[in-house]
């Protein structure tokens, strides 16, 4: 996650690893990021971690873009780079242990 990260120039501001839980038949390892990006590359880093061989999920995330910062921002392209708070999970697969019979 953070390789991709380095590759859509985010800034890593926090990463918060939570408990791993142990559901039916897979582990989850969630996270809590943030970081601040640009919108565009919060939909190509969204878009990477789709295509990944890894099984990651986007639990939550929610971007703070409210009037109070247009308010206290003095230039305009200051606002295309949004902070974004990002909760994800990895997902580990339980491989079964049960051997075939020749």
């Amino acid at each position: 996650i953070t390789n991709l990260m380095d590759q859509h120039n985010f800034a890593l501001l926090k990463i918060r690893p939570r408990v791993r839980e142990k559901k039916e038949n897979y582990y989850v390892a969630p996270y809590e990021l943030t970081i601040k990006c640009t919108y565009e590359n919060l939909g190509n880093f969204l878009a990477e971690m789709e295509r990944s061989p890894r099984l990651i999920t986007v639990d939550e995330f929610s971007i703070k873009n409210g009037i109070e910062r247009i308010k206290s921002t003095v230039k305009e392209e200051d606002l295309l780079v949004q902070e974004v708070k990002l909760k994800i999970s990895t997902l580990t697969l339980i491989k079964s242990k049960v051997k075939l019979l020749s």
